[in-house]
């Protein structure tokens, strides 16, 4: 049987579902449950989740941006994690992590982050692993209630 050719994408040794997106609006504060089912004890590691500015386009409709805006406003979103002993834990999406962002959403023109979530073991060099479990968009609405 011959070998396929190096540059070949038929198998994907790290998969995941796809990217995620959360659709907030203006002003909205919420907590996403994440279950890491592969992890039973979270003593250890570092989670760290951060949502960076795209480059959001005034009147562009609902088109989500490729690339990060230039000024590149990152925002580190708290991790509550009740209890270590499994793999479950929230990541708070704060009411304010878009303010400062170039553009800011109007009502037929959301704008958009970039989000990812990373956890970290207690290895040291290269022994320590560092998985990228969720990454995706943060899209934000407008919202009339912010404009008042």
């Amino acid at each position: 049987m011959p070998r396929s050719p190096i540059r070949e994408k038929t198998i994907d040794a790290i998969t995941d579902d796809g990217a995620v997106l959360f659709s907030v609006a203006e002003g909205e504060q919420i907590q996403i449950t994440i279950t890491l089912d592969w992890i039973t004890d979270l003593t250890g590691y570092t989670i760290t989740a951060k949502i960076a500015e795209a480059l959001n386009v005034v009147g562009d409709g609902v088109v989500p941006p490729l690339d990060e805006d230039t000024s590149l406003i990152v925002t580190t979103l708290p991790i509550i994690d009740d209890t270590v002993t499994d793999g479950v834990f929230k990541v708070v999406i704060t009411d304010d992590f878009h303010v400062g962002w170039s553009v800011q959403p109007t009502p037929d023109d959301p704008t958009y982050g970039f989000f990812a979530l990373s956890i970290e073991d207690s290895g040291i060099g290269n022994l320590q692993q560092k998985f990228v479990p969720i990454r995706g968009l943060v899209e934000v609405r407008y919202n009339p209630l912010e404009s008042i």
